[in-house]
């Protein structure tokens, strides 16, 4: 098992439906039903299509990548529906990065349980996720994300949270066995501002 860059790619089959349910984001607890929860992300080949470690084989794979990357990350949350305890559907992760003079950008990677895919979570997370990025790290100006161009469901996703379409990176990342072309979107925090005067 390996991970790649230390961020989770985008996974999400999009949003069928304008009216997603409310949703929370809760930290990581060192219990077995979230450790069960990791499992069952990890084990799940539709789930890990677009995301940027192996499948796990084993509960010890589980363990290895909380110990190597839920842990040590600055900013990882299980997605979970409002009232409805706190059971994760999805994960999001922030991870800031210094962009000089002071400035920080954050990049975002989330994933959903493909039971919950076309309920406008994924697009919920997202928009939640600017908040977050916005009001933990001062100095951010932007939040951006990679996505695999061959996940459309997932570029859709991050337009609907409000993304711009920057670029397409050519041949830019070895993934799941080929050299892929990625696309970068981004939210800057002036997109925040017009958004609310609007």
């Amino acid at each position: 098992m390996r991970t790649e860059r230390g961020y989770l790619t985008i996974g999400d089959e999009g949003s069928t439906t304008d009216h997603p349910p409310a949703i929370t984001f809760r930290e990581f607890e060192q219990s077995e039903s979230d450790i069960a929860a990791i499992m069952d992300f990890g084990t799940d080949e539709r789930v890990n299509r677009f995301l940027h470690f192996d499948l796990f084989r084993c509960r010890d794979d589980a363990v290895r990548f909380i110990d190597t990357f839920v842990l040590p990350h600055p900013w990882f949350r299980f997605i979970c529906l409002s009232g409805a305890g706190d059971h994760p559907v999805g994960i999001v992760v922030l991870r800031p990065e210094d962009a000089g003079g002071g400035r920080k950008r954050v990049s975002l990677g989330y994933s959903v349980v493909p039971e919950y895919w076309g309920r406008g979570i994924a697009t919920e997370a997202a928009r939640m996720s600017i908040e977050a990025a916005l009001e933990r790290w001062t100095g951010v100006e932007r939040v951006q994300a990679f996505v695999c161009l061959d996940n459309l469901a997932s570029q859709r996703v991050l337009e609907k949270a409000g993304f711009q379409r920057e670029a397409v990176l050519r041949k830019y990342m070895f993934f799941k066995g080929q050299t892929r072309d990625f696309a970068l979107y981004s939210f800057l925090s002036t997109d925040r501002r017009l958004s609310h005067h609007d």
